[in-house]
Order: structure tokens, then sequence, then C-alpha cells
């Protein structure tokens, strides 16, 4: 079960451009730091001083350059979330190894946000159908879209996550959407010890529909082994079958958590790549195998409000 302290309850409204995800491309491993960074904060400072010249800027956590083209009211805000997250997501979840710098542009405009993202061409996987926010793992970039307002700051919870966990673990697309998805309505304590993830939007009527009805796209043991481009529905002749997996996986992992199983499957699944897929690792930390599991998890999915 969940542990610490009282919890800050923070919610998350829909936003706009195109959505998360690690690339699919992404090389991204727990070693990466040892070899050298693509780009510093200084190279970062001057690229986003290229693009908009009257930006406000700010490093957070000594990795990640703040860029606030619009001068938005939510920035200062945002800049102090941030830390409270990364805090969280290191305090015995993901390990806090050196960081490559990352840049993240937080546009107050909704058109302005939508011709940056036209203009620096993101990696086919950082965007996808469910228009919330991009992060690039090849040019190390997070945007968000905060026009929609206060709420929408916590989306970049997700972002951070993906970061980190590239940084962490080479997992599959499946589990970095499980993992970091839960942060788009995020709940931390006073203390920034503890983080879990808040039923949202994703669990629609067709999600619910689909788990109640025991669809093979939405199950937890669906998931294990499944390729980065079958969670993607790349090709697929319903493309929106990548929005019941992406509800598929968020709901896996928020499941997990509440049952205190997230983080100890993580670290099993990082920690040893004999593990494979992830199922022995899921298995020891669940108490069940992934396939047992699907039954608790639809019953759990049954008393989640639909969105």
């Amino acid at each position: 079960m969940r542990g610490g302290g009282a919890l800050v309850v923070l919610a998350l409204a829909s936003g706009a451009c195109r959505s998360h995800g690690s690339s699919s491309t992404s090389t991204a491993t727990a070693t990466a730091t040892a070899t050298p960074c693509p780009s510093d904060l200084d190279a970062r400072t001057a690229d986003a001083r290229d693009l908009y010249p009257e930006a406000r800027t700010a490093v957070v956590d000594a990795s990640f350059l703040f860029v606030d083209p619009d001068h938005g009211p939510l920035f200062d805000e945002a800049t102090r979330f941030a830390p409270r997250v990364l805090r969280a997501l290191r305090h015995d979840r993901m390990a806090p190894r050196p960081l490559c710098p990352a840049s993240v542009y937080l546009f107050a405009s909704h058109t302005h946000f939508v011709a940056h993202c036209g203009k620096r061409h993101y990696v086919a996987d950082a965007t996808g159908p469910d228009e919330l926010g991009v992060y690039d793992p090849i040019r190390r970039e997070i945007v968000v879209d905060l026009s929609p307002g206060r709420t929408h700051v916590f989306s970049i919870a997700h972002e951070l996550c993906h970061v980190l966990m590239d940084q962490d673990f080479a997992a599959p697309r499946w589990f970095r959407e499980c993992v970091c998805t839960q942060y788009e309505a995020p709940s931390l304590s006073a203390d920034d010890t503890e983080i879990h993830g808040l039923p949202n939007r994703r669990y629609d009527a067709r999600f619910h529909d689909a788990a109640a009805a025991g669809s093979p796209d939405a199950r937890p043991s669906a998931l294990f082994g499944m390729s980065d481009a079958a969670f993607a529905a790349r090709g697929d002749a319903d493309p929106a079958r990548f929005l019941l997996h992406y509800a598929t996986a968020r709901a896996t992992c928020e499941w997990a958590d509440e049952r205190g199983a997230l983080w100890p499957w993580y670290r099993a699944w990082r920690d040893d790549a004999a593990l494979a897929d992830g199922t022995a690792a899921f298995t020891h930390a669940a108490g069940m195998a992934p396939a047992e599991a699907d039954a608790p998890w639809r019953a759990w999915v049954s008393l989640q409000p639909v969105r």
C-alpha cells in the first residue's frame, strides 16, 4: 500500500499539441552518461536565445533549462513544481543518475506552441494523437502548452519522468508510458518523498467498456512483450487502439502502485537484464503472474470514474 505523509492532489486538464513518449529510436540506458552529453546548458541557452531572444530562462536541478518565450503567468509556478517532482521520482524510485542537460519550453500561447512543434520537427514517437505535450529524446527537449491554465502545469511531471527514466532504464515504450503517464495527474506528499498517479481522462468510456468486456487490448497481460510499434498501433486499421494501449498501460502501473508493487517491479526489471520482458519482475513484485492479474485489475478498473 502507499506510504508517506499527506498527499497534495494536483489535477490535470486536457491540453494541446502532440503527445508524450520517448522515441522508439532512443538508445538511452543507465550508462548513458559514460559518453559526452550532446550539449551543455550554455549551448542550450544560446539555442533558446536564437529562437526567442526575449524569452525568460531559469535553470532547474542543474540539468534543465526552462524557457518562457511568451512571458506567461505560470512559468514561475512551473519552475517551483519541477524540483518537487524530480525529488519524489528519485526518492526510492529511479536511480539519482547524472543527467545530460535538457530544455523545457513552456508556452502560454497555443498558436506559438504549435508553431514551435512544427519548426523543431520532433521525432515521430515524440508525437501522437492525444495532444498533451512533447518530449523528444533526440533533441532532449520538453515542450508543454500552458494556455489551458494552471492545471496543465502538472503535465510537466510526465515529461520529466521520461527524461529521468530514459537515463535510468532502457525499457520498452509501453512500460515507459505505464510509469510516466501516471504523473499527468500526480499527487505529491508535503515532503516530496511520495508521488502517485490519480485517475484521469485516459479512463474514458471506450477504455472502461474494453476492460469490462475482457478485450485483448485492455488487460495487463497484453502489454508484456508488446513491441513499440504494436503499442503505438502503427499501421493499424484502428489507430485509436493506441489510446486504448496507453490507458491500459497507465492503469496497470496505477494499480500496481496502489499495491506497493510498482517500484519493486521497476527496480527488479531495471537491475536484471535477464528478466527480459518484465514478466518475472512483475510476478515477484505483485505476487501473481500478469495473466493472474487481469481479473483483479479489471475489478479495480470498474471502480475508477469514467472520464
